[in-house]
């Protein structure tokens, strides 16, 4: 009978097992990523992206009119290809294929997308979180 209480009887053995028993819990819980921390996770990351374009819009360093007259540059020259491409096509089909497949060799419509992103995405993600629609 001793040996028995000292296995059942002592609250220590019985705190031991309920710490163990939660912490397994907790472990199954953290297992699975659910679709409200899914959507909780995306609501910080776009604050923290809103938080970056406030801080950098009203940034008027050196560096920042730099980025401004890259993205120009970058937006201007891939309008440019496209609607030379579109002039040509009355005139050469083929050339104007020739023309478009510049774009995807250069990775040019890649770069337009992600400046296109940066500055105006930003702005259209901002005005639909802020309601004015």
């Amino acid at each position: 009978m001793g040996i028995l209480s000292s296995i059942f009887g002592t609250p220590k053995v019985i705190d031991t097992v309920a710490e163990t028993v939660k912490s397994g819990v907790g472990m199954l819980d953290n297992a699975f990523y659910t679709e409200q921390e899914k959507a909780a996770n995306n609501a910080k990351m776009m604050d923290l992206w809103l938080e970056i374009q406030k801080t950098t819009a009203s940034e008027n360093s050196i560096r920042s009119i730099t980025r401004r007259y890259l993205a120009w540059v970058v937006m201007g020259t891939y309008v440019l290809i496209v609607l030379m491409a579109c002039i040509v096509w009355k005139l050469d089909p083929a050339w104007a294929e020739y023309i478009l497949s510049l774009l995807t060799k250069t990775n040019l419509s890649y770069l337009a997308l992600i400046v296109g992103f940066f500055y105006f995405g930003s702005y259209a993600i901002g005005q639909y979180i802020g309601g004015k629609k």
